[in-house]
């Protein structure tokens, strides 16, 4: 027997919405003009059941057990018309805590009753995602320190397939993106300080998200045995090499520090795809800043593992031939090109990733 999960970040759905949480008014709008929210802008789509039937085709295409799925709507009510009205109900919805972009797990209605989620609104859960320090770069004085807080909280998946003595746990995750002040190549060749400074309070807060659900993943593994099959799974907003501000500043690949460290072998955590896989693979594109404006693939949707569920240990044994792009599925649905880039012609600005696990 076997499980197909899959991580997939919709962009904005919202959009779908009309843009609206609290005065939504119970339906998938026929066309979206478009919509601030905050310094977003979010992208006028013409047809909106269209972009929809893009997404639900990637999907049934795939056709995962277990959807990880980022930048959901905000209310479950709506995320539920999506998968009734495009999905045929087929999946229960699993959501994390309410914002314009939330986290969600979609469960096929036969393996559902056999999940159940960690209560994104209870204290102790709450308090694994907040609160972890760091400086904005330059200062050192303990009054300059500053916490950040997980914005979009991870969403915890407990599944316990029929004959399997332990669940398997999934983390749904959607950190901090990279958006920041430097815009262009020249702030960066001429080290701008304002907007050099700002791209690194990004990192450094991205690195703390990073270091939260490494912390979570130790804390899982001192409850419930080194050989827990334990997976993390989303849009991880950083790539497997370490870019030009990483190496120049940071030393490190932010990504690398949910990882884990040499010293504690048992608590290692491993990539989903094989080393050849990896560097063939990407699952976004953006005009990079860095390289004036160049289009640039990366690879930021991942999957990553335990030690016991990559060797078996657990119950469970994860596939990491399995674990690639969705590319030809997610090509079957998209009319975007280099020179047309437009909300309506895409499925998403993502590509779905997936991978299977036996037991």
């Amino acid at each position: 027997m076997g499980l197909k999960v899959t991580t997939f970040n919709v962009e904005w759905m919202v959009s779908f919405f009309d843009g609206d949480w609290n005065q939504w008014d119970g339906t998938i709008v026929d066309s979206f003009p478009g919509k601030k929210l905050g310094s977003i802008n979010l992208a006028p789509i013409p047809d909106v059941p269209a972009v929809c039937r893009r997404i639900a085709n990637v999907i049934q295409a795939v056709d995962p057990d277990i959807l990880a799925l980022q930048e959901g709507p905000p209310r479950e009510e709506q995320m539920q018309l999506f998968v009734d009205t495009f999905l045929g109900g087929e999946y229960t919805v699993f959501g994390s805590n309410r914002q314009w972009q939330r986290n969600y797990a979609l469960v096929k209605n036969n393996l559902a009753q056999r999940c159940r989620t960690e209560d994104w609104d209870d204290d102790q859960f709450k308090s694994n995602w907040k609160n972890t320090p760091y400086h904005p770069w330059g200062t050192i004085k303990l009054e300059d320190r500053k916490v950040h807080d997980f914005h979009r909280l991870p969403l915890v998946l407990h599944v316990s397939p029929p004959g399997q003595a332990n669940p398997l746990e999934l983390v749904v995750v959607h950190t901090k993106s990279k958006f920041s002040k430097l815009k262009n190549p020249q702030q960066w060749e001429e080290r701008e300080t304002a907007a050099v400074k700002d791209a690194l309070l990004v990192r450094a807060k991205l690195s703390a998200e990073m270091k939260m659900l490494r912390h979570y993943y130790v804390k899982r593994l001192s409850q419930v045995g080194d050989d827990h099959a334990f997976m993390i799974l989303g849009d991880f907003n950083d790539g497997p090499l370490a870019e030009e501000m990483e190496r120049e500043f940071l030393i490190h690949n932010i990504i690398d520090e949910v990882v884990g460290s040499i010293m504690e072998p048992k608590a290692v955590l491993t990539h989903g795809m094989t080393p050849d896989v990896i560097a063939n693979s990407a699952t976004t594109r953006f005009r990079n800043p860095m390289k004036n404006g160049a289009l640039t693939e990366e690879l930021i949707d991942h999957i990553v593992v335990s030690n016991g569920l990559l060797n078996g240990t657990s119950g469970y044994q994860f596939d990491q031939s399995s674990c690639v792009v969705n590319k030809a599925e997610f090509e079957a649905e998209n009319d975007e090109t280099a020179q047309h880039d437009e909300r309506q012609l895409r499925p998403s600005d993502h590509l779905p990733v997936s991978a299977q696990i036996d037991f």
